[in-house]
């Protein structure tokens, strides 16, 4: 009688490997990282944005929701609000990369809200300055 594999064994250091070092990568952020969180339930930060800069939400998603619901604001003014639906991870989903602006200066609100169960990774990079003068 052949031996059955022991592929679920052999390969668990492998899957734990894997998966840290994924985890550092994610972390890591770029240089011109403005926020840099991991989301699990429904949570709240603030961001200091610069008027002129071109700014860029990421998402990823190693084993989380399906969709997250994302709004960056500052009072009433909404800079970014969307229901990302996840579809891939490392950065994939839909709506593409979304890019945004804001009119003015300061501190913004960002509330992340995923609708099922997982954890997210969310980042806002500085993509461009326009102008450092306000």
């Amino acid at each position: 009688m052949p031996e059955q594999p022991k592929k679920s064994r052999s390969l668990t250091p492998l899957y734990i490997v894997i998966t840290l070092f994924y985890i550092i990568i994610v972390f890591q952020g770029s240089e011109n990282s403005v926020l840099l969180e991991s989301v699990s339930e429904e949570s709240d930060f603030q961001v200091n944005l610069t008027k002129d800069i071109t700014y860029k939400f990421w998402i990823d998603s190693p084993n989380g929701p399906e969709k997250v619901n994302v709004t960056i604001s500052k009072d009433s003014y909404i800079a970014l609000q969307n229901t990302f639906v996840l579809t891939q991870p490392r950065k994939s989903y839909l709506p593409e990369n979304p890019e945004f602006t804001v009119k003015e200066s300061g501190v913004y609100h960002v509330h992340a809200k995923p609708l099922n169960s997982g954890t997210v990774y969310m980042e806002i990079e500085e993509l461009e300055v326009k102008n450092h003068n306000d």
